[in-house]
């Protein structure tokens, strides 16, 4: 326990897990509607009370109607590559007596290094709430309470990948109310405010074994977690102009927001001794999102539309962890890790998607969609921790309307997401993982609509 502070270093910031390998460019999740992510119209169908999230202004032309979606998401990912972590033990002496003396070739086989594959397999089922309620012909009044930002990853505890991640799931909230006002007959506005709640939990391994453990070195891994959470409040408006009874053309904007997540903390030794401190902190800015929407009726019974997406991402140039804990020693005896800074270099992306709905009769709507999504990512920053890629997703779905009062939409979507190259290094440890990632994902989502 006398080891230089090394020895205790924190293999594998867990901030730097901010992945998703869910349907979204970042980790900006879309999956507030199964209707509308069926039909890829967002901010122009006006189609139920999901409107409220995609664009406030719909609401005016809404009955008072509750929706309820729930869709689930498989996305397993895996990492092809080359892992090299080296001991916290080969820079330091060894302080036992007699001095064990760490020649080269000892202290290059207290390294980790393997050659092979990681896996995580995460499925995640997201609910959504909306609500649209009629006030007068001028005003009305919605609700959404949707997820929003998140990420979820496990790659297992003997994973050749722990020392990067090993897991990390979070739990994410967007209560959406918003006020719409119908201008003029062809023009109306929709705001207000988004209250987010956003929750991390992460833990990875430091590479502490030794020899002569558990004299020198520990017999296993250590461990460290950290959870950090943060409530903030941003906003979105929309507009929404009606051309005529056939064609209607949505713009909305999602303000940026910089969520302060703080939480604790914690290492675990192997073989004993537990650190804790509730000062970690972590800031993360969710980016602005401005998507403009256009809808047609092609004929009563065929329709087409489309979305733009801009999303400035280059809000995101770090992540800048505080106070991770390590174990005290003598040179640092309130045992909390220096300030970490981790260069993303984000930029800022473009998404593009164009969908259909056709009616076959009046109780039965297919809808179909293809979507592409760039990646904020840069080849040179891309890490295990981040696999993100460019998409290319395709959406099938339909709308059953039971009665005047119920109506069921079914969705199932396949993302494609090409390879992507992976080299990461760990700037506590300098550990490295170079390879490439595979990421494949697919949905399947429902959802009632009920008239009031």
């Amino acid at each position: 326990m006398k080891n230089s502070k090394r020895l205790f270093r924190l293999s594998a910031l867990g901030f730097l897990a901010l992945s998703s390998q869910l349907y979204a460019a970042g980790y900006r999740l879309e999956f507030q509607s199964a209707s509308v992510l069926g039909d890829a119209g967002e901010a122009a169908v006006v189609e139920d009370a999901g409107t409220n999230w995609y664009n406030s202004a719909g609401l005016t032309s809404l009955p008072l109607q509750v929706v309820m979606s729930g869709i689930d998401v498989y996305a397993p990912t895996t990492f092809h590559g080359t892992v090299n972590a080296p001991s916290t033990l080969n820079e330091f002496p060894v302080p036992i007596d007699p001095p064990v003396i760490l020649t080269p070739v000892s202290a290059a086989a207290l390294n980790f290094n393997q050659t092979g594959t990681a896996s995580s397999h995460p499925n995640s089922v997201l609910p959504a709430f909306h609500m649209s309620i009629p006030i007068n012909n001028c005003f009305a009044l919605g609700l959404s309470v949707v997820p929003a930002w998140g990420f979820t990853e496990d790659y297992g505890e003997g994973s050749m990948l722990r020392y990067n991640l090993t897991r990390v799931y979070t739990k994410t909230l967007d209560i959406s109310p918003s006020i719409a006002y119908q201008i003029t007959p062809k023009w109306s506005v929709g705001l207000g405010p988004d209250v987010y709640y956003f929750s991390v939990q992460s833990k990875t391994h430091s590479r502490t074994e030794g020899i002569l453990a558990p004299v020198v070195g520990t017999s296993f891994d250590s461990s460290s977690r950290f959870t950090a959470n943060d409530w903030r409040v941003g906003g979105h408006i929309g507009l929404l102009y009606r051309y005529d009874d056939t064609t209607r053309v949505g713009l909305n904007y999602h303000s940026r927001v910089n969520m302060h997540l703080s939480g604790d903390s914690s290492f675990v030794l192997d073989g004993g001794g537990f650190f804790e401190t509730n000062t970690f902190k972590l800031p993360i800015a969710f980016p602005a999102s401005t998507t403009l929407s256009l809808y047609h009726d092609m004929s009563p019974c065929w329709a087409l539309m489309g979305t733009i997406a801009y999303d400035q991402w280059s809000s995101i140039q770090d992540y800048h962890a505080r106070n991770y804990i390590e174990p005290p020693t003598a040179l640092d005896p309130t045992g909390i890790l220096p300030d970490v800074i981790l260069p993303q270099k984000m930029r800022d992306t473009f998404d593009l998607s164009m969908g259909t709905h056709y009616k076959i009769n009046d109780c039965l709507m297919l809808r179909a969609s293809f979507k592409y999504e760039q990646t904020p990512t840069r080849d040179q920053y891309r890490d295990v921790n981040f696999p993100d890629g460019t998409k290319y997703g395709i959406q099938i779905g339909a709308r059953y309307t039971v009665n005047k009062q119920v109506a069921l939409d079914f969705l199932y979507g396949h993302v494609f997401v090409p390879s992507v190259h992976i080299h990461d290094v760990n700037p506590v440890t300098d550990a490295t993982a170079t390879g490439h990632q595979n990421t494949s994902i697919d949905l399947l989502g429902g959802q009632l609509v009920w008239n009031i």
